[in-house]
């Protein structure tokens, strides 16, 4: 599992999660872990993923194995 922080919002990302699918996409939102359901847990939110097209995309924390910032 890796740690999400509120800093990731804004930031081209490669997500891995625990069934081995790769995103890449923008963090679009950062979910503060009281807010969320279920409710202790972390969670973001990607668009523009050329792996789902024109969709919005949550993960929380658990359900990523890594996240790895973009750069140029």
């Amino acid at each position: 599992m890796t740690k999400l922080t509120p800093s990731l919002q804004g930031e081209n990302v490669k997500i891995k999660n625990q069934k081995g699918e790769e995103f890449v996409g923008q963090v679009t939102d950062f979910i503060y872990p009281e807010d969320n359901e279920p409710e202790g847990v972390a969670g973001i939110c990607i668009t523009n993923c050329p792996q789902r097209p024109g969709q919005w995309i949550g993960f929380n924390e658990p359900d990523i194995l890594a996240i790895e910032i973009l750069t140029d």
